[in-house]
């Protein structure tokens, strides 16, 4: 799905052409996946040390106890199982980033209206992308930058977006400044009924991103 499905202006060449920060934000993202090291819990590296110091068979003169012998074993079955879950997530870790950098990094601009709410249950700063007739198209999860949090009017504006709706990208205010990263969320929240302020607010966005002309900002 794209904004030009919903009557929404698009960018006329790919995001990292017109915003050149943008190969910079996604190189670095990416990177930052593949150099992410998992981390042993502190509770298994405990017990595998208990295990390893109290159990050991070596403490035993003739006749060890069969827990000695076998707890350190299942300890380090346990260790491997847990290292080989653990590089595999990270694996899958660093191809959904190169899958979504790839996706990023070709895609153009979209200009879409969006509302701006906390999501519930305490999960952070949501943007809801909305379709013509205010309904909510799309719901990101977004470590919306501070400035454009409070600075963004009633919590509704137009804002770019380069990716795929489905697993994310980058969103940005209109000229390509500041970039933040967006996450699906899979289950919309349930929004209370706005009222007739917002109501016009969000009709003058969603015109604005009808008619919004990218000429203006090359």
């Amino acid at each position: 799905m794209m904004a030009e499905e919903f009557g929404y202006q698009m960018s006329p060449r790919p995001a990292s052409v017109m915003t050149p920060t943008v190969g910079a934000v996604v190189s670095a993202e990416l990177e930052k996946a593949i150099n992410e090291k998992p981390e042993m819990p502190l509770w298994f590296a405990g017990t595998a040390l208990a295990g390893a110091v109290f159990l050991n068979p070596l403490w035993y003169q003739d006749d060890p106890p069969l827990v000695a012998v076998l707890l350190p074993l299942a300890l380090t079955l346990l260790g491997a199982i847990f290292s080989v879950y653990e590089y595999v997530k990270h694996k899958e870790n660093v191809q959904a980033m190169e899958r979504k950098a790839a996706v990023t990094l070709t895609s153009p601009w979209q200009v879409w209206p969006c509302r701006l709410e906390e999501l519930p249950g305490g999960k952070g700063p949501g943007m809801m992308l909305l379709g013509p007739d205010t309904t909510v198209a799309c719901t990101f999860s977004s470590p919306v930058p501070e400035s454009v949090w409070v600075g963004t009017p009633d919590g509704r504006g137009v804002f770019w977006f380069a990716g795929d709706l489905r697993f994310g990208g980058l969103m940005s205010v209109p000229g390509g400044s500041p970039l933040w990263w967006a996450h699906p969320v899979p289950t919309p929240p349930m929004l209370a009924p706005t009222g007739r302020r917002q109501e016009v607010f969000e009709e003058a966005i969603i015109h604005q991103a009808v008619g919004f002309a990218f000429e203006e900002w090359l």
